[in-house]
């Protein structure tokens, strides 16, 4: 399952995985937050489910072990603090696992005798198949129909209103950053943070309506308030949150130096990773356009 494919098109396999997952929802007639992954399991006779605590081995796995596929998944993110049944982290990876089950490519490689992936989730595995299974729970647990309503009513969303609606999806604040950001018509971008630099990121259509379609990936921290932030606690060993100011090409790849941003910061301990949303003004990323009266 490997590939060689241009940025363009794997960015319409991801968006077809996160339909794949929405057409889930459709099908089983969820029509309000959350989305149960515990229900469409019980919906699935080729499918049973074991959780246990298995450490730092792996999030999540799905294997055939005929008739049925066994999908596993790690619960030791149920001692972070929790509403429901289970961490947000694990209903996601639970939905990660689904999307290998009903992802076609991934379901048949499975059935041929394919080595499953004892991979970890939420944005943390580069291999696109990863990606494809991430982008399917996306769309699973955070439908366009029930998030879209939320997204697009603030000209300019903050970490209170994002992280009310995750709650509200009973997702983390990572996945809802994620899509969020996919939703969002606002130029906004999300990026997860190491200590070594700028691990992922997505930009919302506000930023690519500017020709701006790509974070600084695997590149080294720029923003000035953000390394200031990042240096109270360099291990990310604690949750905490702050703002800041800074510049949109500190974080995206952008030919223009003059587009201004606010900053907000969220340090996630049981990955380890800063999480940052940096939002602009829409009247200075589309200045020429405002000014040619568009």
């Amino acid at each position: 399952m490997r590939h060689n494919l241009s940025w363009k098109m794997l960015q319409n396999i991801l968006d077809y995985s996160r339909r794949k997952g929405e057409e889930i929802v459709s099908a089983m007639k969820f029509e309000s937050p959350p989305v149960d992954p515990f229900k469409i399991i019980e919906a699935e006779p080729d499918i049973y489910a074991e959780g246990a605590d298995l450490k730092d081995a792996f999030d999540g796995c799905l294997r055939y072990v005929g008739p049925r596929f066994l999908l596993a998944f790690n619960t030791k993110y149920d001692h972070w603090y929790h509403r429901g049944k289970h961490h947000p982290k694990v209903r996601f990876t639970i939905g990660h696992e689904l999307g290998h089950y009903y992802l076609k490519e991934h379901r048949n490689y499975l059935l041929r005798g394919g080595k499953p992936h004892e991979c970890f989730t939420e944005f943390q595995s580069l291999p696109y198949v990863e990606r494809q299974a991430d982008c399917f729970a996306a769309g699973l647990l955070m439908p366009s129909k029930l998030v879209s309503p939320c997204v697009n009513l603030e000209c300019e969303p903050t970490f209170e209103v994002i992280k009310r609606t995750a709650h509200q999806f009973d997702v983390s604040l990572t996945s809802m950053l994620v899509r969020w950001t996919q939703l969002s018509h606002f130029p906004c971008s999300t990026m997860s943070v190491s200590p070594h630099g700028i691990d992922w990121g997505w930009v919302s259509e506000g930023f690519k309506r500017a020709k701006i379609y790509k974070v600084r990936r695997n590149e080294k921290l720029i923003s000035e308030d953000a390394r200031k932030f990042m240096l109270k606690d360099p291990k990310l060993l604690r949750y905490a949150e702050g703002q800041g100011l800074g510049l949109a090409h500190h974080w995206l790849k952008c030919e223009r130096l003059d587009i201004s941003i606010r900053e907000f910061y969220a340090v996630i301990p049981y990955i380890q990773r800063m999480l940052v949303f940096i939002v602009a003004d829409e009247e200075e990323v589309y200045r020429e356009e405002f000014a040619d009266g568009e």
